[in-house]
This record gives C-alpha cells, sequence and structure tokens, in this order.
C-alpha cells in the first residue's frame, strides 16, 4: 500500500486515524512555511488537481516558473514531513 492510499483510505485503525490527522495538520503547518506563490502552485496542482499549465494560465507566469514554484514546494515538504514517512514504516 502506499502512502497515499493510507491516507485516503477509511478504516477502523485507531492508530492509523491518529497518523492521518497529524500528516494533514503537518502538511498545512509546512505550507504555511512556503512563500505564497510555492504554496499555491502545490495546493492548486496536488489538493485541486490542476494541472499546471491550467495554473500557469491564472496566474500569468510562465510554465516552466510555476514547474519550479511547485518543485521547491515539494522539496520542503519532503524535508519537513521526512519523519512522518519514517514513522509509517513503524505502523
Amino acid at each position: 500500500m502506499y502512502f497515499k492510499d493510507i491516507l485516503l483510505a477509511i478504516n477502523d485503525n485507531p492508530e492509523l486515524e491518529d497518523f492521518k490527522e497529524l500528516f494533514w495538520e503537518s502538511l498545512f503547518e509546512a505550507l504555511e512555511e512556503l512563500p505564497v506563490a510555492q504554496r499555491e502552485a502545490f495546493v492548486l496542482n496536488e489538493l485541486e488537481d490542476m494541472t499546471l499549465q491550467e495554473i500557469a494560465d491564472k496566474s500569468g507566469e510562465s510554465i516552466k516558473t510555476v514547474i519550479s514554484r511547485k518543485r521547491y514546494a515539494v522539496q520542503h515538504l519532503r524535508k519537513r514531513l521526512q519523519y512522518l514517512y519514517n514513522e509509517l514504516s513503524n505502523l
């Protein structure tokens, strides 16, 4: 099972439900640490299912700029949330 599958799964495991709550709380805290443009690129693409091209069109930025912003956001989030990934392997 993949990380995304676990986070979106509905189940009766209290430990997993606690983990999911901690993950979402930590994700939104980490997103708040990002510059607005990086946060927006990530949220629109990953959470609101907009394509990178749609984001570029909406913002008036080049596609390369949007890709770069999302890449920086992902790098930050990976570093910031690594401890959760490590903890998940212990569940």
